[in-house]
This record gives C-alpha cells, sequence and structure tokens, in this order.
C-alpha cells in the first residue's frame, strides 16, 4: 500500500475523532441530535488480511435534528352529558293547553259568524223597512199634491193628505233610525269577535311556540344509570355510550350535538340530516335520503332502528336518548357511579331527569402536542416530517406537523410579559416571560412557546397512555442527494481542511475533500476525483 510522506497527515488520525467529539458534543449541548436518513451503504469491511477496514462513498440524504419535549395524546376533546329535559307530563299538559285553544278559537268564529249573519239579516230587514217608508211617503206626496191643488187648499180632503205625509214622514225617521242603530250594532260586534279570534289566535299561536319548545327539549324518563363505560374505552357507531335504568343511550355519528328531540313536524336543521345519514349507514334507510326534513319516512326508519335496539319502538328520539359526536369516542373520564341518579337526584320522571356531565371523551387519533419555543418556529411548518421517540425510549414513529399555534404564551398559562430589558437591546435581558419568584425561589425565564400538533404515520401499538411524555426530532438542516462517507474516514490534513485515503485494489492515495453537513456517522463530502462507490479507509477504534 503506498503511502505520502508523513508531512502531508498528521500523525494521529484521533486529531479527527477529537475534533469531530468536540462537535458532536457542542451540538448536543445546545440541544441538536445528528442523524442520517435513510439507508446509507457505507458499512466498513474488513479484507481480513490486517489491511485498514474500508467504506464505499455513497449517494445519500443527511440531515441534522433538534430534540424538543413533547406529550402523545388523543385529538379531539369532548364532554357528554345527561341533558336536563321536560317531562311527557309536561308536554302532555302543554299539548291539552294547545287543544283548549284550538277549541275556544273555533267556538269563537263560529259565534261570530253566527252573530254576522243575525246582525246581517237585522239589517237588511231595516233597510228594507226604510225603503218601502219612502216609497210610501214618496205616494202620500202626490196624493197631497193634488188633493191640496187650486181651491182645494182648505179642504178636509188636503187636510188628511198632509196628515198623512206627516205620518209617513215620521215612520221614515224612526226606520232610518232603526237601520243606524242596527248598522252600528253589527259593526261593534263584528269588531269585537274579530278581536275575540285575533286574541285566541294570539294565545294559540305563543301556547303552540311553548309546545314546540318542550317538546324539543322532551327527555326521556330514566332515572339511575345502569350502565357506564371504563376510561379508556373506545366506543363506536351505534354503540352503547352509557345505559339510564337499562336503556342503551348510543352513539350515532355528526358534528351537531344532539340538543333536542327528534319527531316529525319539527323545524328543518343540519341535526336531522346528521341522524337521516347514520340510518343509512346502519342500514334502516330503506325509502329514505338525505335530508335535513324529518318526514314520515324519517320516522319509520327510527321505527327500525328502535326495534333493532329492543327500545320502544316511538318513531322519535327524545333528548338524551342519543349522543351525536363526529367519529368515535375514547372514553377519558366517567363522573357518576352505576346506581347513582341521574342528575344527581334532581332529575327523574316528574321533571325529565338529565343534567350534569357523565362523560369526557377524546378521539382516537394519537397526536403529539410539543410547546415550541418561538425562537424555534421557524423550523416547522404543516406538513412537515418528524420522527417520535415514544415514552418507552426505543420505539419511533414518523408523522407529520399538523398545526403550528399562531399565539404565544409563556409557560404555565402566562400571557403578559414582565421583561425588564433595554428595548433597544438586540434581544438581551429579560423573556417577556420572565416571573421574579416568591418567597426567595428564584423566578424563571422561559421564553414564550407556540403549540404544534403533530398526527403519527401509525398508531403505535398499545398506544393507550394519554398525555405521556414523547421527544419530537425535527430537521434543522438538511442536504439531498449528496456524497457522504463515515466521519471515522476524514484525515486532518497539517496545511489545514480534510482528505480521505482512497483505496484502489492493493493501493490508495490520499484525496483533499471539502466537507458539508455531519451527521452522527456521516460526512457530505465533495472534491475532485470523489465519486460514487469508490472505498476509503475507515480506521477501526
Amino acid at each position: 500500500m503506498v503511502r505520502l510522506p508523513a508531512g502531508r497527515v498528521l500523525p494521529a488520525r484521533r486529531v479527527v475523532a477529537v475534533a469531530l467529539a468536540g462537535l458532536v458534543v457542542a451540538g448536543v449541548a445546545a440541544g441538536v441530535a445528528v442523524a442520517a436518513e435513510g439507508s446509507n451503504g457505507a458499512t466498513a469491511s474488513s479484507a481480513g488480511d490486517g489491511r485498514p477496514a474500508t467504506a464505499a462513498v455513497v449517494r445519500t440524504t443527511l440531515v441534522n435534528t433538534v430534540q424538543v419535549g413533547g406529550s402523545i395524546g388523543f385529538d379531539g376533546s369532548y364532554s357528554v352529558s345527561a341533558p336536563s329535559g321536560t317531562s311527557a307530563s309536561q308536554v302532555a299538559q302543554a299539548q291539552q293547553t294547545v287543544t283548549e285553544d284550538q277549541q275556544t278559537l273555533s267556538a269563537d268564529q263560529q259565534a261570530g259568524s253566527d252573530a254576522a249573519a243575525a246582525d246581517d239579516q237585522q239589517v237588511s230587514a231595516d233597510r228594507a223597512n226604510v225603503s218601502a217608508n219612502q216609497s210610501a211617503l214618496a205616494a202620500d206626496r202626490v196624493s197631497e199634491g193634488k188633493a191640496c191643488a187650486g181651491a182645494g187648499g182648505s179642504s178636509s180632503a188636503c187636510s188628511q193628505a198632509a196628515q198623512k205625509v206627516s205620518q209617513d214622514q215620521a215612520a221614515l225617521t224612526q226606520a232610518q233610525q232603526q237601520l243606524a242603530q242596527a248598522e252600528t250594532a253589527e259593526k261593534t260586534s263584528r269588531d269585537t269577535d274579530q278581536a275575540m279570534v285575533a286574541a285566541d289566535r294570539t294565545r294559540l299561536a305563543g301556547d303552540r311556540t311553548a309546545l314546540a319548545a318542550l317538546r324539543a327539549t322532551e327527555s326521556s324518563a330514566g332515572t339511575t344509570y345502569t350502565w357506564l363505560p371504563q376510561p379508556g374505552q373506545i366506543i363506536r357507531q351505534d354503540q352503547r355510550v352509557y345505559a339510564v335504568s337499562d336503556v342503551p343511550v348510543p352513539l350515532l355519528y355528526g358534528s351537531v350535538p344532539a340538543y333536542r328531540a327528534f319527531y316529525a313536524g319539527m323545524p328543518d336543521g343540519g341535526d336531522v340530516g346528521e341522524l337521516t345519514r347514520d340510518l343509512i349507514d346502519l342500514g334502516f334507510g330503506g325509502g329514505l335520503t338525505p335530508s335535513d326534513h324529518y318526514s314520515g319516512a324519517t320516522a319509520a326508519a327510527v321505527g327500525r332502528w328502535q326495534r333493532k335496539l329492543g327500545l320502544p319502538v316511538t318513531g322519535q328520539i327524545l333528548l338524551g336518548q342519543v349522543v351525536l359526536e363526529p367519529g368515535p369516542i375514547r372514553v377519558a373520564s366517567v363522573t357518576p357511579s352505576v346506581g347513582s341518579p341521574v342528575g344527581g337526584g334532581g332529575g327523574g320522571a316528574a321533571s325529565g331527569g338529565g343534567g350534569g356531565t357523565v362523560l369526557t371523551a377524546t378521539g382516537v387519533i394519537p397526536v403529539v402536542t410539543v410547546d415550541l419555543d418561538v425562537s424555534q418556529e421557524y423550523l416547522v411548518k404543516p406538513g412537515d416530517a418528524v420522527s417520535v421517540v415514544l415514552p418507552d425510549g426505543t420505539t419511533t414513529v414518523g408523522g407529520q406537523v399538523q398545526s403550528v399555534g399562531t399565539v404565544a404564551s409563556c409557560p404555565g398559562g402566562g400571557s403578559t410579559g414582565t421583561g425588564t430589558g433595554d428595548s433597544g437591546t438586540d434581544g438581551g435581558g429579560q423573556s417577556p416571560c420572565a416571573s421574579a419568584g416568591s418567597s426567595g425561589i428564584a423566578g424563571s425565564n422561559s421564553p414564550p412557546t407556540v403549540t404544534v400538533t403533530i398526527t403519527l404515520d401509525r398508531t403505535p401499538a398499545g398506544a393507550a397512555l394519554d398525555q405521556a411524555p414523547v421527544n419530537v426530532n425535527i430537521i434543522s438542516q438538511r442536504a439531498a442527494n449528496v456524497l457522504a462517507v463515515p466521519v471515522d474516514a476524514l484525515l486532518a490534513l497539517a496545511g489545514g481542511g480534510f482528505g480521505v485515503q482512497v483505496v484502489t485494489g492493493d493501493t490508495s492515495h490520499l484525496a483533499g475533500v471539502t466537507t458539508g453537513l455531519y451527521s452522527s456517522t456521516m460526512v457530505q463530502v465533495s472534491g475532485p476525483g470523489i465519486r460514487v462507490g469508490m472505498r476509503v479507509e475507515v480506521p477501526s477504534q
């Protein structure tokens, strides 16, 4: 093997190792971990005859990573409550009131119609009487004119004719007065009847609104929790979330919570559309099309679903008889215990029952959250790939940045800066989150952070811990498609810089290289004659 003169290469390869060790130690001290991405194929090999081990120059991707702490949990946060609603007796009472209102309105409308007909008949009779008196007066005036003409003005016939006309005039005046009175009475009666009917309609509309509100909040009459899930349990579509008085309350999928009862005649809404889609997905949608309207077909589909669950077939779903969440849920905590009253004793059939939180839950997809120092925020953006070291400290799972928070906050929930450094300094002084401490205890000078959410490429086996600590490796530097050799292959040159000992058959020669990005075991190199596949010496440690 050909060697260069001693003056060309530093006598101890340890110079390289020491220099690189210092670099790595400094990186680790700054919270930097270094790694190579993918398989580099540069494993050193030995000829087995005492000759130095060699490794191939490879083309690969090198990365440097920053490791930060985070926690693994689950997406979403949900609270399931047993809603406090209206009892069936309250709804029945309100329905009875509406029925009575309808009967009163109908009776008043009929009475008004009858009164109007009688008034019309009286007015017509009085008008006919006035007309007859007017005709009689006109005829008698003609007779008077004839009897009193010429020399007959002083005759008894003229006097009788004049008396007749006077009587006719009085009768006409009386008939006209009677007609006016009848017309006034007709108007008064009509106005009174119309006002009464209008009041009836207003009362009916108000009572119908009250009935609709009560129907919307009508809840089941269960009084006691008879089954509750365990923390960590996963509940999916059409599975029971809990049971009240041995009646299961199943989970259906929908982003609009179940805030009202479902029944024919209810106002249209997105929650009805969600229920319709659930019924179709579960195989009960025969004759049903997606719609926000609760139709007879919807009621029939609900009846088929209720029969399958062993529930009373009513075609309606009362408040609290179903839970709507966007997807499967994982139980985080359960508030009541089996046998405890719904609503802590304040519920029951009389009041409709309900009230109070039954359980809290999350989604079922594991996610990682990191409170990232704002000074490192530039390292991440949605879609970036990361790797997550799970709580066991050995298992690593890939992931992607889902979101980066837009609001910075201080550790511990603070949000008000307390730093006292000179605003004219270039970043010196205290952190905006600095605190002075109390009772002689030193305060903190932690920097503000933003929340980064990471989704995992796969669900880790046995993932069940919530808010367990993890480490997240974030890429800080990356060199793609570069030539690389093991770090131990570098030789420190006496004149400065680095070289590698290139092995060709039984001979070798020193080749100067320019170094780039370092990983924990590999380093980016370039230089004249450096190409993929050539072998370089890698001394044993």
